[in-house]
């Protein structure tokens, strides 16, 4: 559990960084989509640090709209490499091409899409490892509290006032 509740204190130090670089990124550019990041890691950052709280306190209510969130997120994002890899095959037969301009000497076409792709591929199953560990560490919280509960369910049984009548 401790090793979910020191990934869970990393993603919302991540979180919390970034919505304070979009936000200046905002404020400096004066476009609005860096403030509509900003909110949205915002919001993440305060569902993860429910998680952190659930963890601490051994609540897993508390836990469960952060993993929620995560699977949601996972699984966009699973879409979303899916369509990059597409987009990647298709730009093997220049089919489709992202706009750079023609002094550019950078990648090529195909270059730029396989690359991003595989940083896309290996971003996605680091994710999917560390939302795994943070599962497992709800899994624990749970095992612990249904384990309260039965021994708790046990002494109260056994110190009922109300004993079972034989006839």
């Amino acid at each position: 559990m401790s090793a979910s509740i020191v990934v869970a204190i990393i993603i919302l130090i991540a979180e919390v960084s970034l919505a304070v670089y979009e936000y200046i990124h905002c404020r400096i550019d004066g476009n609005p989509l860096p403030a509509v990041f900003a909110g949205i890691f915002s919001v993440h950052s305060i569902f993860t640090t429910f998680y952190i709280i659930g963890a601490f306190r051994l609540v897993e209510c508390f836990m469960v709209p952060w993993l929620t969130l995560q699977l949601i997120f996972l699984t966009t994002f699973v879409l979303f490499v899916i369509v990059w890899w597409i987009a990647t095959l298709l730009s093997i037969f220049n089919l489709v091409q992202y706009y750079h301009t023609t002094s550019d000497k950078g990648l090529t076409n195909k270059e730029f899409f396989v690359l991003t792709g595989v940083i896309l591929t290996i971003v996605l199953l680091v994710s999917i490892k560390l939302s795994h560990i943070l599962y497992k560490g709800f899994v624990a919280v749970r095992n612990q509290n249904m384990a309260r509960y039965r021994i708790t369910e046990a002494i109260q049984r056994k110190d009922s006032v109300l004993k079972p009548s034989y006839v």
